[in-house]
């Protein structure tokens, strides 16, 4: 038990891979928030076309 604690506290301690970790995570926030902008985008064109498709739809 007591060298899984010092792996653990080792671990913790180290830092040189956590630049990369911060980095994987904006990456990652990006992209939640461009799938979330492209999601809302995608239905308000859906929206404006059904309405185009019914208003030519009374024309003919």
């Amino acid at each position: 038990m007591n060298k899984l604690m010092q792996g653990i506290e080792r671990f913790w301690k180290e830092e040189e891979g956590t630049e990369t970790v911060e980095w994987a995570l904006v990456a990652g926030l990006i992209v939640a928030g461009a799938a979330a902008v492209f999601t809302l985008i995608g239905t308000n064109v859906e929206r404006v076309m059904t309405l185009i498709n019914g208003e030519l739809d009374t024309v003919q």
